[in-house]
């Protein structure tokens, strides 16, 4: 298993560095990238796709509540900053953890051990081939294909899979399980649904049809959903 991606984006270099100094303690852990210039990283971190990114909420040009809203993908999101006030609408943007400055080793482990163990176990979902995964249900492995999909949802530590005839649950978070998805068929509509672009019979600005079930297009996926439809 590779190392997790962090991608560190904070307009106070010092910030950085701390935080840089404290994951190079963690052997799972590589840092991909850094900026203290938030609309220039946003390419990069667009592309790296990184596994968590620690992110500073005041920054010039855009804040990183902003930043949030327009990712077309969601990591592991970890808010810096030197104010409290934020933490509600961070949180509201589903948000992993929020650290507050300067930022203790202390306090940092429990935000890696809070990531590590939302990630999925090789039995709780690990792709198989290139047209489907197995996941852990009813204690063992079932094979689900990409097409049979409808969506996904995610329902706390856990996430129901919704095929025609039948729905499975597993122990995965939503934005893991995510990560396993092929990207061009699957799109994130909401912070507890992933759809099947293919099974979309309706939509309109609000909610998404698939098979007589409308599920809500959350606020924050608006704009990514309607260039994903091509609109």
């Amino acid at each position: 298993m590779g190392k997790y991606k962090c991608y560190i984006l904070d307009d106070e270099p010092l910030a950085i560095k701390v935080i840089e100094q404290h994951l190079n303690k963690f052997q799972a852990f590589e840092i991909c990238g850094s900026s203290t210039a938030p609309l220039a990283a946003l390419p990069a971190i667009k592309s790296m796709k990184p596994d968590l990114l620690f992110l500073d909420i005041k920054m010039p040009d855009i804040t990183g509540l902003d930043l949030i809203e327009i990712l077309h993908f969601k990591p592991a999101i970890v808010l810096t900053t030197a104010f409290r006030d934020f933490a509600v609408e961070g949180f509201e943007l589903n948000i992993m953890d929020y650290l507050v400055k300067p930022i203790p080793f202390k306090r940092f482990v429990k935000t890696i051990e809070k990531f590590l163990a939302q990630q999925p176990s090789k039995d709780a979902g690990e792709p198989n081939a290139e047209d489907g995964l197995f996941v852990k249900a009813d204690r063992k492995r079932v094979r689900i294909l990409f097409q049979d999909i409808l969506y996904v949802e995610g329902v706390k530590d856990y996430v129901k899979i919704v095929l025609k005839d039948k729905t499975i649950l597993t122990k995965v978070s939503i934005g893991n399980f995510q990560k396993q998805l092929p990207d061009p068929t699957f799109i994130r509509i909401h912070k507890s649904y992933i759809v099947a672009k293919d099974k979309i019979t309706a939509y309109t600005a609000t909610d998404v049809e698939l098979d007589r079930k409308e599920i809500p297009i959350g606020r924050m996926y608006k704009e990514s959903f309607s260039q994903r439809m091509g609109n």
